[in-house]
């Protein structure tokens, strides 16, 4: 086993998230998620949405869960290419174990806690938390970030079908794209930036060359913030 977030992202269910011959998808309306989130007599105001996220709430709508995701793009601590720091090269060493003990268990999830309490939409610290919390036989808790994993991965999905520039997948991470390749079973070959604002993944074993992800709030924010 080589990198155990990579197996386990690559195990994720993912038949949800594929769109049907025939479905439509949805282009993030940025202009309109930015004044959503905002103001705070919306209904959509970030910091109840965030809240609602936190406590786990399972009752969040699909325009709620999108207002989640690219919403925190316009907040002032939103940092797409931020280092959460900790223990790396222990991590890694952990995550190439196949099997865990359980003061193992407890330090996968220490370590995705403390990336999560940076940066609450790292998908890959999301899927470990489910496997750990599964291995430990806490369901409950395991069921909860699966439920997240699949809400925020349903939202990329359902903003394009990535199969050309105009129809990319919109995301607010540079992580993501690769995230969303090994949900599908896929491997990763190549990355290309195609100009003006989209990152191209070139897989290995598919249907299709590689998948298009529109990166323009990452590139929006990134310079604004320099």
């Amino acid at each position: 086993m080589k990198h155990l977030y990579i197996l386990i992202m690559m195990l994720l269910p993912f038949v949800m998230f594929a769109q049907e011959d025939g479905d439509t998808y949805t282009v993030p309306d940025f202009a309109e998620i930015e004044q959503d989130v905002n103001n705070p007599s919306s209904h959509y105001y970030y910091p109840k949405l965030f809240t609602r996220f936190c406590d786990g709430d399972t009752t969040l709508t699909p325009t709620e869960w999108e207002r989640l995701y690219y919403g925190y793009s316009y907040q002032e601590d939103y940092d797409p290419y931020r280092d959460v720091k900790y223990n790396r090269e222990k991590a890694t060493d952990l995550y190439r174990k196949t099997n865990h003990t359980p003061e193992e268990l407890d330090k996968i999830i220490h370590n995705a806690m403390t990336v999560l309490s940076d940066y609450p939409f790292e998908l890959r610290q999301m899927k470990l938390l489910s496997y750990a919390y599964t291995q430990k036989g806490e369901t409950e808790n395991a069921a909860i970030w699966e439920h997240k994993l699949r809400q925020l991965l349903g939202v990329i999905i359902s903003s394009g079908d990535g199969l050309s520039p105009e129809s990319a997948w919109y995301v607010i991470s540079s992580i993501h794209p690769y995230d969303v390749i090994y949900c599908f079973g896929l491997t990763p070959k190549d990355y290309t930036f195609v100009e003006p604002m989209y990152d191209f993944i070139e897989v290995e074993n598919g249907t299709t060359e590689g998948y298009y992800f529109n990166v323009s709030r990452i590139i929006v924010e990134h310079f604004r913030k320099q």
